[in-house]
């Protein structure tokens, strides 16, 4: 008993004037060995904190033959002690309360790191009544002693009102010594299992978020590619009709043929609507009307919406003035929102309403200390609000909603990522995003960007390089002089559609499928203007641009690339080294004559 000697002779005075009568019988400090060495092997078979704590203050109940006891572990951080068991009918009160170290018995014992027993708590000062006060419960004698690992203390088990007319003993202290021997170990190894559990769910759920981004990546890089795929023979379906609409044909062919340019205009639709959606670009600040982007994004999502039951209202403000922007990205935000809501509304209601508001006018955003920010009052913002119907965001997720990783969905339904991806577009375009809700209302989210005017000069330079001049904008096939072309493509279908085009409008016209032949014949033949595919088989449009500008070097004004794939990194490297202006398939075929006309008068 050598231990219990030297901790006898650790303890207050009051433990060492203990009478050894005071010791149990032999019969029931068997019973106590023998419950310790159960316990011992009970709290050597869980790592659940939860059910080691539950079992301690159990045990130490019976063991010490107390009216109820607890256990408090030490938070580390802050220096408090909380309740993290108790036994007796409002144990969950207990819980809820937080013991500081200062003026506590639980506190004395953790600063002096010895045990300590109390006969008349309510006559010493270092009793803390919080939780008599959350109980209505009367400590009248208190024993406690610390959870030690080492030379470190954890935290302290108490046991309260020993049973009948009895005092605690120096026997109590010494049976309680023991279980909280054991049961430091069993806590300490329960905390190092639980923190391993919690960095292994964190791994998973990192390594899910990997996967879903290169899943992700994956069919950006194969959406690219079918796009191109697609735009060709879009663009060949959408331009043979209109040549045949041409041709005196009867009313009903007419209308059968506008219902097939109007069907393929929609499937051209999605496919650049799921390209802008599923790459990303580089930064690209052009003039934007936010009434085009909010109208695509809803084309885009306007299946999803009608077959989840929900209908939007659009209330766009009249005459929106234009602003700096990158349309990819802003397109995405509002993807992103429109979707969450659609999300929210089917899986709460089966159904609902979306609406979409656009205003004009100062900004409404406060910052969280309710001031104002920076932004003049006066000042006029760009603002669109989107309105659903669905459950609601509870106010304590309100303010984490654009936190990364944050999101309220299933595992595996959501990055978390998608609207902090959203804040960080909108404040990059020096705005303001934010949301408010309402349980059982709806959600209503705000984005406010300022309107940045485009300097004159740059208008000037936009309107001659696209030829989108006053004069072209209702440019249509008819006879426009000598100028000699050549046309690149390896679609035959596409080539003679381009050609016939062409040639209706009144252009010399050659073609060729082939690079190499190309590049033969703009040695020989001094081409007012070319018109040329990006990605072809054998020799790219970059190939030939880059062959040709040797012996061209003003090629670059000379030429006019046509691609399905303008959303691709490689695609948009070419088209920004190269500075060319360039036709996104599927087109019209007024917008190449358009094109053509705006570079030869721009030249």
């Amino acid at each position: 008993m050598r231990h219990n000697t030297i901790a006898a002779n650790k303890m207050e005075p009051q433990l060492k004037d203990l009478h050894p009568s005071d010791r149990p019988s032999p019969e029931t400090q068997i019973t106590q060995l023998w419950m310790l060495l159960d316990v011992s092997r009970v709290l050597n078979s869980t790592l659940d904190l939860d059910t080691l704590l539950r079992i301690i203050v159990e045990v130490a109940t019976v063991v010490t033959e107390s009216e109820a006891a607890s256990i408090l572990l030490l938070d580390q951080k802050t220096g408090e002690l909380h309740f993290e068991a108790a036994t007796g009918t409002k144990r969950s009160e207990v819980q809820s309360i937080v013991v500081p170290i200062e003026g506590s018995i639980a506190g004395w014992i953790v600063s002096n790191s010895k045990p300590l027993l109390v006969n008349n708590a309510q006559q010493d000062p270092r009793h803390y009544t919080q939780a008599d006060d959350a109980t209505e419960f009367e400590t009248r004698s208190l024993m406690g002693v610390p959870l030690k690992l080492k030379e470190k203390t954890i935290g302290v088990v108490e046991v309260v009102n020993k049973i009948g007319p009895r005092l605690f003993t120096k026997h109590d202290v010494e049976i309680l010594e023991t279980l909280a021997a054991q049961a430091a170990v069993a806590i300490e190894n329960a905390r190092l299992y639980t923190d391993l559990q919690d960095q292994m769910q964190a791994l998973q759920q990192a390594q899910a978020r990997l996967v879903q981004s290169e899943k992700l990546a994956a069919v950006g890089e194969l959406v690219a590619g079918v796009a191109h795929e697609l735009n060709n023979p879009l663009t060949s379906i959408i331009g043979f009709v209109e040549l045949l609409q041409l041709n005196d044909l009867n009313d009903s062919a007419q209308k059968d043929l506008d219902r097939v340019v109007v069907q393929a205009q929609r499937a051209a639709g999605i496919v650049r609507g799921l390209l802008d959606f599923a790459r990303q670009h580089p930064p690209e600040r052009t003039p934007v009307q936010i009434h085009n982007m909010l109208n695509k994004a809803l084309d885009l999502l306007a299946y999803e919406l009608r077959t989840h039951n929900i209908v939007y209202d659009t209330h766009f403000v009249s005459d929106m003035p234009l602003t700096m922007a990158d349309p990819h990205q802003f397109q995405q935000v509002f993807i992103n929102l429109i979707n969450n809501a659609r999300q929210a509304m089917s899986g709460a209601h089966s159904g609902g309403r979306l609406t979409i508001t656009t205003q004009l006018g100062p900004s409404l955003f406060r910052s969280p200390d309710k001031k104002s920010n920076n932004q003049s009052a006066e000042a006029s913002v760009i603002r669109v609000i989107i309105q659903d119907t669905g459950p609601g965001i509870p106010s304590d997720r309100l303010s984490r909603i654009f936190d990364p990783f944050f999101t309220t969905k299933q595992p595996g339904e959501g990055t978390g990522l998608g609207l902090s991806v959203c804040h960080g577009i909108v404040s990059e375009h020096g705005g303001h995003i934010w949301a408010e809700s309402e349980l059982e209302k709806g959600s209503v989210f705000f984005i406010e960007i300022p309107i940045i005017e485009l300097e004159k000069s740059r208008w000037t330079e936009l309107v001659d390089w696209t030829g989108l001049t006053d004069t072209d904008t209702d440019a249509s096939i008819s006879d426009d002089g000598a100028a000699r072309l050549l046309v690149i493509d390896d679609e035959p279908d596409l080539l003679e559609l381009l050609s016939r085009t062409l040639k209706l409008a009144g252009f010399e016209v050659d073609t060729t499928g082939d690079g190499h032949t190309a590049l033969t014949r703009l040695n020989e033949t001094n081409y007012d203007l070319i018109v040329c595919d990006v990605r072809m088989p054998g020799m790219s449009g970059l190939e030939i641009f880059e062959q040709a500008q040797q012996q061209r070097p003003d090629l670059a004004k000379s030429l006019i690339f046509m691609t399905g794939d303008t959303v691709s990194p490689a695609t948009r490297r070419l088209l920004d080294e190269t500075g060319a202006p360039y036709l996104a398939k599927p087109f019209k075929p007024d917008e190449l004559i358009q094109k053509v006309r705006g570079l030869l008068k721009a030249r």
